[in-house]
């Protein structure tokens, strides 16, 4: 029996993240912040802390662009590849 350790556990996860946000963001254009992790805690059992990490990690990456004043996710005007 193989066992998957935490690393790719944690890349596993941050994959799952960013398929999940663009997909929404891909189908509304923009999304809400607090709502997504909202989302994310319930499906993951992660901590708001946590979640946020994975998000900036995404964000610094050009995945997407966190706007923390309006409690938005929006695309970016350049998707990356």
């Amino acid at each position: 029996m193989i066992r998957r350790n935490g690393a790719e556990a944690r890349k596993e996860r941050l994959q799952q993240i960013a398929q999940f946000i663009q997909a929404q963001l891909h189908r509304e254009g923009e999304i809400s912040l607090s709502k997504t992790i909202a989302k994310l805690q319930y499906d993951y059992g992660l901590t708001k802390e946590r979640i946020l990490e994975y998000l900036e990690i995404l964000e610094s990456l050009g995945q997407f662009i966190i706007d923390k004043k309006l409690e938005k996710i929006t695309k970016t005007t350049k998707q990356s590849d």
